[in-house]
């Protein structure tokens, strides 16, 4: 049995998928992140990039303590980790398009 990083850090031992809104399994995922993510707002949260095992989210600094958040698209899988630990709910998983 494999354990991720992700998993064993908040103590889960077998792999659990967000329920998804009717996504088929042949539609590709990313992750989105939205307005009300927190350092968009000059809070230093990283949630989403520490819970990133491919790397995915990376974070840009834009000075006084800001960082903006920049997803690597090419490399996120779909996987919905940093969805799930989002504390405000900001990360968001939608269909990409063909």
């Amino acid at each position: 049995m494999a354990i991720s990083r992700a998993d064993l850090f908040r103590g889960r031992f077998r792999s659990e998928s967000l329920p998804s809104a009717e996504v088929q399994p042949s539609q590709a995922r990313e992750a989105r992140i939205g307005a009300a993510c927190l350092s968009y707002t000059g809070t230093d949260c990283r949630m989403c990039g520490d819970h990133c095992d491919r790397g995915a989210i990376r974070f840009r600094p834009l000075g006084r303590g800001r960082w903006l958040p920049i997803i690597e698209e090419g490399n996120c899988t779909g996987c919905g980790d940093c969805a799930a630990v989002c504390p405000v709910k900001a990360m968001t998983m939608e269909v990409v398009a063909a």
